[in-house]
């Protein structure tokens, strides 16, 4: 199978646990995105996106958590508004607009403090945001900055270098995957305490 299909195959199995276990987050789900859309972020980039990430935003635009959290613990409320993320690290599936509004923002902010070519530059040239907390500088990015296909999936928070993560989306959506199915606990790269995740009130423990 190509990346695209591990890639796609990994989301629709995370998307049949969310039906049958969680429906709550399977209805938190977006539509799918449009070429348009796709064609009017890539324009405001000014870089393609990854094959596997076009193929899964034409699959699902991003999600919402439609207010639902877990009364009384602000923990699990960690979108804020009452929203949930059923993702690792309370991590936000990005929708287009969201990935066009991080990403011009982020190089914008980059060639402001002119570091552009730097070692410690703020945000590079393809680094494509696709995972993020909600009003916090930290989530995963695909590393289109070196042409490796497929792009490897980093993990980026403020004041830190970002970290390998997963060596393509394709592998961070079959983890997840893996984990809600009870195959395998959920690491990143093996740095993190390995869990499963449970459900509480209808909504996903990690």
């Amino acid at each position: 199978m190509s990346q695209v299909d591990d890639a796609v195959s990994a989301w629709e199995r995370i998307v049949r646990w969310f039906t049958a276990n969680t429906p709550a987050h399977a209805d938190a789900l977006n539509p799918p995105a449009t070429e348009e859309q796709i064609a009017w972020a890539e324009s405001k980039m000014g870089v393609s996106l990854p094959a596997e990430l076009r193929q899964l935003l034409m699959v699902n635009n991003g999600s919402t958590a439609k207010h639902r959290s877990l009364t009384g613990n602000a923990f699990y409320d960690a979108r804020g508004g009452g929203d949930y993320s059923p993702f690792p690290s309370d991590y936000v599936f990005c929708d287009v607009e969201l990935m066009c509004s991080l990403y011009t923002g982020n190089r914008a902010a980059s060639i402001s403090m002119q570091e552009p070519g730097s070692r410690y530059e703020y945000w590079k040239e393809g680094w494509i945001p696709v995972f993020r907390k909600k009003e916090v500088h930290a989530g995963l990015f695909l590393d289109m900055s070196v042409g490796q296909v497929p792009a490897s999936l980093y993990e980026y928070e403020e004041e830190s270098f970002p970290e390998l993560a997963f060596r393509s989306l394709a592998d961070y959506l079959s983890t997840v995957a893996d984990a809600l199915d009870g195959i395998r606990r959920f690491t990143v790269m093996g740095r993190q305490a390995p869990h499963l995740p449970t459900v509480r009130e209808g909504l996903i423990c990690w």
